[in-house]
């Protein structure tokens, strides 16, 4: 759309992406330039490096501002263009492309390359995603007050992307009051919106992980169908831990992904077996090793490359 207010409601989304996988995470893997040690590099595989990495690079951008970074990101992919970079080369090379810009050189490469945790949360406009996040505080003020109305808004003529922001917001709130949503509330949630019958994967993802911390013993079927017939780990594992940490799916998790973690790719069923302590296969040593090898160095380049084509994305 060429517009700020869109790309900043886009990376509303992809910031609580990260909020997630900083919780889930290792300290040592919340890092950009991640700790790996001894580890299988497969256990710090999340969406860190590319959310965290985009963030560094919107600070960047809103630093020299959007017309200068655009040239300095011409520069750089043709400085760097068929060779292998790392963190410390990106670095380097933008502190010597904006060299005497005073902001540059006081900018906190240290926290954001090397410190764990979640970075400084950028100003975003939140125009577009206001509706979202007053109609999720509805919700909240419903599910807290018996007897409560209804939210009445339609959102039957919501874009994907708004109805994500609302269920993402709601999930927030819940997080932050450290309560999940009641079963009356999930309840008139699917009366209203029947988000537990979406095609699309996003919306039903959320949904029925808010569900499924509600103890809606009603959304396991759904969940099932969900876990076993599309495979992505972003889907796949958030609602298999959700499931493992409830009194009413525990086993049904552990039955479910035993009979399909072959359906899995191997990253996806390994770190799922993680979680719910399935037993694990072990690696062969030397397999290990050279995988580790190539994953340091694509991780030191996923930081920039990553992140610098999700801006270009986001830009449209």
């Amino acid at each position: 759309y060429n517009d700020d207010k869109f790309f900043d409601f886009d990376a509303i989304g992809g910031w609580k992406d990260l909020k997630d996988s900083v919780e889930e995470m290792p300290d040592a893997y919340t890092k950009l330039i991640p700790e790996l040690g001894d580890g299988d590099p497969d256990d710090a595989f999340s969406s860190i490096p590319y959310e965290k990495g985009f963030n560094l690079l919107y600070s960047l951008e809103r630093m020299v501002g959007k017309a200068k970074f655009g040239e300095f990101t011409k520069a750089y992919f043709n400085e760097f263009k068929f060779g292998v970079i790392t963190s410390e080369k990106f670095q380097n090379f933008f502190e010597s492309y904006f060299e005497g810009v005073v902001d540059v050189s006081s900018f906190d490469w240290e926290t954001w390359l090397r410190q764990p945790g979640m970075p400084e949360e950028p100003k975003f406009d939140r125009t577009l995603s206001a509706e979202c996040e007053e109609l999720a505080q509805a919700w909240i003020s419903l599910d807290e007050i018996e007897g409560g109305e209804t939210p009445s808004t339609n959102i039957s003529d919501w874009s994907t992307a708004q109805t994500v922001t609302f269920l993402d917001a709601l999930t927030n709130m819940t997080n932050d009051r450290s309560k999940p949503l009641s079963l009356e509330t999930i309840q008139s949630m699917k009366e209203a919106y029947s988000m537990q019958q979406s095609k699309n994967s996003e919306v039903l993802h959320r949904f029925c992980m808010l569900a499924v911390a509600a103890g809606d013993s009603g959304i396991i079927p759904t969940v099932i169908r969900f876990i076993t017939t599309q495979g992505r780990m972003k889907f796949v594992r958030p609602l298999y831990r959700a499931l493992y940490k409830s009194e009413m799916g525990k086993e049904i998790a552990v039955k479910t992904f035993l009979a399909n973690r072959d359906f899995y790719h191997p990253i996806a069923s390994k770190m799922v077996a993680t979680d719910m302590s399935v037993g694990k296969t072990e690696e062969d040593g030397e397999s290990k090793s050279k995988k580790k090898g190539i994953s340091l160095m694509a991780l030191g380049a996923v930081v920039v490359v990553a992140a610098a084509v999700g801006i270009a994305l986001r830009r449209g």
